[in-house]
């Protein structure tokens, strides 16, 4: 058995656009600076993302933005994290899509989970 070394650590998906963790949280962070929020609304944004993105991972994959780091997960479950996260904080809907979250992401994955459970079956 080969293992994939290139898997989302969420939906276990290859992963097109290899970011890590700490690029990602670099990319929020200065998104979150264009949108001026207060400070305190920043880094309590910040710390939930770090606190819900995994850490661990088994890619060898390095980040394509810092050449450090290994990927842990895909944009698209960066994003829904994200998203969920912003939600949460019940921020305006026009904010959360200045992030980039496409509810695309969101339906193709309800997809994906539907025909899973058609082929179980």
């Amino acid at each position: 058995m080969v293992l994939n070394s290139n898997l989302c650590m969420v939906c276990r998906d290859s992963i097109s656009d290899p970011v890590c963790r700490i690029c990602y949280i670099k990319q929020t962070e200065i998104l979150l600076n264009d949108l001026n929020l207060h400070e305190i609304a920043n880094e309590i944004i910040l710390r939930k993302i770090k606190d819900k993105f995994p850490t661990e991972t088994l890619n060898t994959t390095e980040c394509i933005l810092c050449k450090k780091d290994n990927v842990a997960i895909c944009r698209y479950c960066f994003s829904i994290i994200l998203k969920n996260i912003l939600r949460e904080l019940n921020l305006p809907e026009e904010m959360i899509e200045n992030f980039g979250y496409n509810n695309m992401y969101e339906e193709n994955d309800l997809e994906r989970k539907s025909l899973e459970n058609e082929i179980k079956i």
